[in-house]
């Protein structure tokens, strides 16, 4: 149906009884959620016995993201998360996240990340002189590990290869599928039941509990450590323990995955083209020589690493999928929303509607020459959310991903095993972030 203001809305076919669209979320949620464009701008599907609306047009999406009068955090997806995640930057109420966004937001300033771009680049040279010629590496656990050292190091000083930073890189990919599991079950029971997965889940918690408290006590007892990174600013600030734990949880869960997710995926992408590999890898050869050191003038001159982390962002963001409650009674898209009611936003399905993005399902860095992007209309690319409550770490994520596509590529060819690749391990794993099946590459050293 079409209403009075322009936009398309409809009831999304195929809900099963009982479980409504669960099953499709479950199964095939990429699919499903591409399929979802086609049927409307504003479509109701159900959650188990939950009806919710998702958001197909990006101008609603934008709207609904920078209203924070009529939405605010909250819906079944984002309910599944606070258990764990408690009261830090990325769950609380507007009110309450306006003045932890002040709080915290020194930490990602610029000349912050000035001091972080140093740290980045050794991280990865380091990451990557540990590889051997000819060698097979599962791309994502490097990621893991790599993104883990470079987050702990930079925004708390921890020492980037000590064992808690190993265990937190090893934890957060059980941590990761265990929340996406939990967001798209429409029963609570089923997340309470003692099965394999669950039970690596709980784990993967206490994992991460553990080394967070570890590091927050070890500070208070310890001094204020160095005068710049997030804890010693959380410390200024006056903040509980608890309030600390929070904030350092949501910034490990927000910063970690979603990074290494999206650097596995980079790789890939570049593994499948050869002659983009090499202009990324010359590149940055030309940008870093051997021994040289980075800055923000260096940062603007890797054009084409940053251009292929863009693209990856678009094809598959690591936010793919959230919601929001509605506080007070709204009309959207000509439909009446009452309080209450889940609000669910997909950035993946922005990112591959064949208007925005023609032939979406290409790999395609040239749709971010200045020329094309030109073209774009602003809502289109949302990786990062928009509005008030836009990832604090935006800047701080493509700042770390560009360096990590840039300095790999430049010291290697990573190629893909000989043969067929099993179709399972090709298909994205949509969890919390979207992460790329268990990716083998070999390694091939540049000369």
């Amino acid at each position: 149906m079409t209403t009075q203001t322009g936009y398309r809305t409809s009831r999304a076919a195929g809900a099963r009884p009982l479980l409504g669209h669960v099953p499709a979320l479950f199964r095939d949620p990429l699919p499903f959620l591409r399929s979802l464009a086609e049927q409307g701008d504003l479509v109701e599907i159900r959650l188990g016995p939950q009806r919710a609306m998702m958001l197909c047009s990006p101008d609603l999406f934008h709207h609904v993201l920078t209203d924070t009068r009529h939405f605010d955090k909250g819906g079944p997806l984002f309910d599944k998360l606070r258990w764990f995640l408690g009261d830090g930057l990325g769950s609380t109420p507007h009110e309450v996240h306006r003045r932890q966004r002040r709080q915290l937001q020194p930490a990602f300033r610029p000349d912050a990340l000035s001091r972080y771009l140093e740290v980045m680049l050794e991280e990865a040279l380091s990451a990557s002189s540990g590889w051997k010629d000819d060698a097979v590496i599962e791309v994502e656990q490097h990621a893991y590990r790599l993104i883990a050292r470079i987050i702990t190091r930079t925004m708390f000083s921890a020492d980037g290869s000590s064992a808690e930073v190993a265990s937190l890189a090893a934890s957060y990919p059980d941590f990761h599928e265990g929340i996406g599991r939990h967001m798209r079950s429409p029963f609570r029971l089923l997340d309470r039941l003692p099965t394999p997965a669950n039970r690596r889940f709980r784990q993967a918690c206490s994992i991460v509990s553990q080394v967070v408290e570890g590091a927050i006590d070890a500070r208070r007892h310890g001094g204020t450590g160095p005068g710049h990174d997030l804890l010693a600013l959380m410390v200024k600030e006056g903040m509980s323990d608890r309030e600390m734990r929070d904030q350092v949880v949501t910034m490990l869960t927000g910063g970690i995955g979603t990074s290494a997710s999206a650097l596995g995926w980079a790789l890939f992408f570049l593994s499948r083209d050869p002659a983009l590999a090499d202009a990324v890898a010359e590149e940055a050869r030309v940008v870093l020589p051997a021994g040289a050191g980075i800055d923000r003038d260096a940062l603007g001159r890797l054009d084409l690493a940053r251009r292929v982390v863009t693209e990856t962002l678009r094809y598959y963001p690591s936010a793919w999928f959230f919601s929001r409650a509605v506080t007070s009674p709204v009309e959207l898209a000509g439909r009446r929303l009452e309080k209450g009611t889940a609000v669910l936003l997909s950035p993946y399905l922005i990112h591959h509607r064949p208007d925005l993005y023609p032939e979406p399902e290409l790999f395609d860095i040239d749709r971010w020459l200045p020329g094309r992007r030109a073209g774009m209309p602003r809502e289109a690319y949302i990786p990062f959310g928009v509005g008030s409550r836009k990832c604090i770490g935006d800047v701080y994520a493509l700042t770390e991903l560009t360096l990590a596509v840039a300095v790999i590529t430049s010291r290697w060819r990573l190629e893909p095993l000989p043969g067929p690749v099993p179709r399972h391990l090709l298909e994205p794993r949509p969890w919390t972030v979207i992460h790329p099946g268990p990716l083998h590459l070999r390694l091939r050293g540049r000369r």
